[in-house]
């Protein structure tokens, strides 16, 4: 059996699947700028710990998302775990709600983080609303 390493808090559960070769981003809840950095440092540990490129994020349970903080994850925290994952690239798959998936089309601030993020040269990342489509995407 292949042991899974996991950190949950009351906002956030990491894990790290050995058998996928990814680390499992799930928010719980709405988050503040504060938790959502604390919590991806933390994410980024594990991945760095355990040589991880694959990130699924799950942000289904965040009710609010904006431009500043999704800025943040875009140009300052993924491209330097994409640094410290080379040679490896990082491949993030986001996973979204309907009412997420909406925000970030009509929101112009989320509509240019977001395409600053699929277009990013350090990183690969793609928006999904089902999980066994991220995971394949991840895998592929």
């Amino acid at each position: 059996m292949l042991s899974v390493d996991s950190l949950t808090s009351d906002y956030l559960h990491l894990a790290h699947r050995p058998d996928l070769a990814t680390l499992v981003v799930r928010w719980l809840r709405a988050v503040s700028f504060a938790e959502l950095q604390e919590g991806l440092r933390a994410a980024r540990e594990m991945s760095y710990k355990h040589g991880t490129a694959r990130w699924l994020v799950d942000a289904r349970r965040r009710t609010e998302l904006d431009a500043a903080s999704s800025g943040w994850v875009a140009t300052t925290l993924l491209p330097a775990v994409a640094t410290e994952s080379a040679p490896a690239v990082l491949h993030v798959a986001y996973l979204l709600s309907p009412a997420r998936t909406d925000v970030l089309q009509q929101d112009p601030g989320m509509r240019t983080i977001t395409s600053t993020a699929q277009s990013h040269p350090a990183y690969q990342l793609q928006l999904f609303l089902d999980e066994g489509e991220a995971v394949s995407w991840l895998m592929g």
